[in-house]
C-alpha cells in the first residue's frame, strides 16, 4: 500500500512538473517569427500604423532584432513567467493576461516589460499607467 501511494504521488508531481514547463515554452516559441508595428499608446496618446511602416520585431529561439527602416538593435532575450504585472502597470488586469515577462540581454534593472500573444498579435506593455508613464505596444505577426 505504501508503495502504492507513492507511486501515485510520484506521478502526479511529474505531470505537474511537465505541465508547468509546457506552459512556459508555449509563449516562448509562440513568440519566434516576425513582428511589426500596429499600435502606440503612451504619453503622447494613441497612435495607429499601417501596414509595411518598418518598425519590425524578430525573434528567433533566444536572439532578437528590432528595426525602423535599418537595423538598430539587437541582442538576445528569454521569457519569465512573473505575476506582477499589476502592481508594475498600476493597472487591474485579468488573472491570466501579461503573466510573462521579456527580459532583454539579461537586464534585470531595466523596467519590466510584460507581453501577451494572441490572436496574431503581440503586445508589450511597460511603465505605470496610474501615473501617465505607462507605455502599450501592438504589433501584428508578418
Amino acid at each position: 500500500m505504501k508503495f502504492l501511494m507513492q507511486s501515485i504521488c510520484f506521478g502526479a508531481f511529474i505531470i505537474l512538473f511537465s505541465s508547468c514547463k509546457k506552459d512556459e515554452s508555449i509563449i516562448s516559441t509562440s513568440i519566434i517569427g516576425e513582428w511589426e508595428l500596429r499600435q502606440t499608446l503612451g504619453d503622447m496618446g494613441l497612435k495607429n500604423y499601417p501596414p509595411g511602416n518598418g518598425n519590425i520585431l524578430k525573434y528567433t529561439k533566444s536572439n532578437f532584432q528590432s528595426f525602423n527602416g535599418q537595423s538598430v538593435t539587437s541582442g538576445y532575450y528569454k521569457i519569465v513567467f512573473d505575476a506582477t504585472a499589476e502592481a508594475n502597470l498600476c493597472l487591474q488586469l485579468p488573472s491570466n493576461e501579461f503573466r510573462n515577462r521579456i527580459i532583454y540581454d539579461n537586464n534585470l534593472t531595466d523596467i519590466k516589460k510584460f507581453i501577451q500573444i494572441s490572436n496574431n498579435r503581440l503586445i508589450l506593455r511597460s511603465g505605470c499607467f496610474g501615473a501617465d508613464g505607462g507605455v502599450r505596444l501592438e504589433y501584428e505577426r508578418q
